[in-house]
Order: structure tokens, then C-alpha cells, then sequence
């Protein structure tokens, strides 16, 4: 019974040992997260500790202490480190708002309106969002003083009325669709006038008998790429000279769900043939294909007709471009005509939206001009 009864009380005693041993280590560690008043010594106890005993005393402690690095230094790291530490902290709404007044970020600002629509700053909030509105007309109306004579000024009073109904209905996005129209001939297919007018103008000494089919080397399916480039060049040359991310462009798809105010651009473009025109015939514009320096063959070249068309509905206000893109001389160390095709078509959707920045007085921004 006796002995029994001993090994109970040692037991007991082990127990007890192992008990306040590893209540001490937890104390200690909390001591020296409190203490040492520093957020990685806090960090270091939560790993340990994720269920802890001080697990809420000490994030109390965290959260005053994340909030008093904003107030003392309110930069990007410390705004950063507020958020990552404390979400739901008590004084996220304030910590906001100090970044809102910090930041020169539209979308910092646009996010704080969204998400506290009955905030006490919500006024302070919506005069920075004017301020920075301000600011990007500014750049602007520099952007065209500098393109001088080089702007289309009914262009520009367009891009004006967008940019003040954008700013009405603070939309930041602008969505682009597309229309494609391909109208393709081979060689074969011309008439016998219009292969003597292209042989007269190529020369005689060339045969055009193994001239490379232009339907069998152009690929539809490069399109659907070449849009999604096209979409981010205009980003580029739209919205190129504001500030970054102030303005957005994406691509209509199947999965896009347009509101009543959303601004689409609607591009309509057919691919034909590039021809010259002699009295009246059209021939097809030629093309020599060389493999290092050497020639091989004819291929006939490629345009695309394009028709930019924009209208703000709820306004009545509407614009409308029409051009022929030229795929230009700059077709060159390509590995087969696919690929060559593809650069003519490239170099069409460049030349067209190098033509709409010169018209809208986007063509640089002001710091660069010289």
C-alpha cells in the first residue's frame, strides 16, 4: 500500500515538473515578446504558441504597436506590415485612410471609398480621388501642347469628353472588342490582266509559277494572340503618359460582364491583300523572300483596313477612325512565311495605333519630349 502510494506522489511530482516546465518556457517566452516590445519577438511566440495562452494579450499589443510604426513613419513597408499582421485590426479604417492621404496610387484610394462608403473620411477621400483626376488632366493637356500640329483636334475634344465622363462615373477600365473580317486570294486566282500588270512591274526575268500560296502560309489562329498583344499596346498608347495603373484596358471575352456605363472600343479590321492599282486593275503587291540574303521565292504581301469605333453612349458622344495599316519593310530574319505573315499583320495592328496615340496627342509623354 505503502508503495503505492509512493508511486502516485512521484507521479504527481513528474507530472507537475513536466507541467510547469512547459508552463515557465510559455511565461518566458510571452515575457520576452512583451518586453522586448519588437514585432518579430511577437512573430516568434505565435509560432511557437499559435494557441497560447497570450496569444490575444499579446496581439492587443501587436496591433498598438503596428499602428504606432504607421503613425511614426507611414510608409509602403509599414502600411504593408499593418495589414499582413493585423487584418481586422480595430484601427484598419484609420490606417487606411493614412495611406489614402500618403499615396499617390489611384487604386489605393478607389479601394478605400469602395470598401467604406459611411466613413468619416470618406470626403477627405473623395477630394484626393479628385486631386489625383486634376493631376492627369494636367498631363494631358501637356501631352497635346507638346504633339503641336501633330494632334487631329477633333480627336482631342473627344478624348477630353472621355476622360470627364470617366471622371464622372470614376471608371478606371476601357474594354476593347474586336471584329475580324479575312478576305485572302492566292496568285491563281487574279486575273490574266492583273498577272501580266504584276509581271510587267516585278519584272519579266522573275517566274511567278512557284510563288508561295498566301492562304496556305497565313495562319487565322495567330489572330487571336495578336489581339491580346494589340490590347496591351493600347493600354500603352492610350494611357501610356498618365500615371501608372490610373487607367486600365482589357480584352471583351465570352466571360466579360459589361454595366450600362462601361466604355467599349469596338475595332473592326478585314486582312486582304496588299495591291497596287494600274488603270483600274488591281495586282497583288509582291514581296521578294530571301534566306540569308539569298533569294527564294515571291510571296504576296498582306494589309488590314481598320475601323476604330468608340462611342459613350450616355453622352452621345462618338468616335471614328479608318485606316489602312501597312506592315511597312520590317519583315525581316523570319524562319518560314507563317511567321512572316504573322510580323505583316503585327506590323498593321502597330502602324493603326500608332496613328490613333498621333491623333489623340498621346504620342509621348511630355517628359520625354525633347
Amino acid at each position: 500500500m505503502q508503495n503505492k502510494r509512493r508511486n502516485v506522489i512521484i507521479g504527481i511530482l513528474i507530472g507537475s515538473i513536466f507541467f510547469y516546465s512547459f508552463y515557465l518556457k510559455e511565461r518566458l517566452a510571452f515575457n520576452k515578446a512583451k518586453e522586448s516590445k519588437t514585432l518579430t519577438s511577437m512573430q516568434s511566440y505565435f509560432l511557437d504558441y499559435p494557441s497560447g495562452r497570450y496569444v490575444k494579450e499579446l496581439e492587443i499589443i501587436e496591433e498598438k504597436m503596428a499602428f504606432d510604426n504607421v503613425i511614426k513613419n507611414p510608409t509602403e513597408f509599414n502600411f504593408r506590415q499593418y495589414y499582413n499582421l493585423c487584418d481586422g485590426g480595430r484601427r484598419m479604417e484609420y490606417v487606411r485612410f493614412e495611406e489614402v492621404k500618403q499615396s499617390s496610387n489611384v487604386a489605393i484610394v478607389r479601394s478605400f471609398i469602395t470598401e467604406y462608403p459611411t466613413s468619416k473620411y470618406l470626403a477627405q477621400s473623395k477630394q484626393k480621388l479628385n486631386d489625383l483626376w486634376t493631376a492627369e488632366f494636367t498631363i494631358y493637356e501637356t501631352s497635346v501642347k507638346n504633339a503641336g500640329h501633330k494632334v487631329d483636334g477633333k480627336s482631342v475634344v473627344f478624348f477630353r469628353d472621355l476622360l470627364n465622363y470617366m471622371r464622372s462615373k470614376d471608371l478606371s477600365t476601357i474594354y476593347i472588342d474586336f471584329d475580324r473580317k479575312i478576305e485572302l486570294k492566292d496568285y491563281y486566282e487574279y486575273s490574266a490582266k492583273a498577272k501580266e500588270i504584276a509581271m510587267l512591274a516585278y519584272g519579266e526575268q522573275h517566274s511567278f509559277e512557284y510563288l508561295l500560296s498566301l492562304k496556305t502560309n497565313f495562319s487565322e489562329g495567330n489572330l487571336d494572340l495578336l489581339e491580346e498583344e494589340v490590347v496591351q499596346e493600347m493600354k500603352s498608347v492610350l494611357f501610356g503618359i498618365f500615371s501608372n495603373d490610373f487607367f486600365g484596358i482589357e480584352m471583351v471575352n465570352e466571360n466579360t460582364k459589361l454595366g450600362p456605363n462601361d466604355l467599349v472600343i469596338l475595332i473592326s479590321y478585314n486582312i486582304e491583300n496588299q495591291e497596287d492599282n494600274y488603270q483600274g486593275t488591281k495586282y497583288p503587291n509582291l514581296w521578294e523572300y530571301t534566306e540569308n540574303h539569298i533569294f527564294k521565292n515571291w510571296v504576296i504581301g498582306i494589309d488590314a483596313n481598320f475601323n476604330f469605333a468608340f462611342n459613350i453612349r450616355n453622352i452621345n458622344k462618338s468616335y471614328q477612325f479608318k485606316y489602312k495599316g501597312s506592315p511597312g519593310d520590317n519583315v525581316q530574319g523570319i524562319a518560314d512565311m507563317g511567321e512572316g505573315y504573322r510580323i505583316m499583320v503585327r506590323n498593321t495592328f502597330s502602324d493603326f495605333i500608332k496613328n490613333i496615340s498621333r491623333n489623340f496627342g498621346l504620342a509621348q509623354k511630355p517628359e520625354e519630349v525633347e
